[in-house]
């Protein structure tokens, strides 16, 4: 696995701890009989992965 590839497998896992913990964990703590938002979720994930992929990719020095 190369350099920039486990970069981009540690952002998307990032994107992943972040869409669950602001979608499903927040409101939990708030109030725990809310309902999780699952598929918010999915949608957050997949927006926060594509943005953090194309930040590294636009910003990636040409080797």
């Amino acid at each position: 696995m190369t350099r920039f590839s486990k970069l981009i497998a540690q952002e998307v896992a990032l994107s992943a701890v972040l869409a669950a913990g602001t979608v499903i964990g927040i409101p939990k703590l708030a109030d725990p009989n809310a309902s999780a938002n699952y598929p918010l979720a999915i949608v957050v994930f997949l927006a926060m992965s594509l943005a953090f992929v194309a930040y590294e990719l636009f910003t990636r020095k040409p080797s």
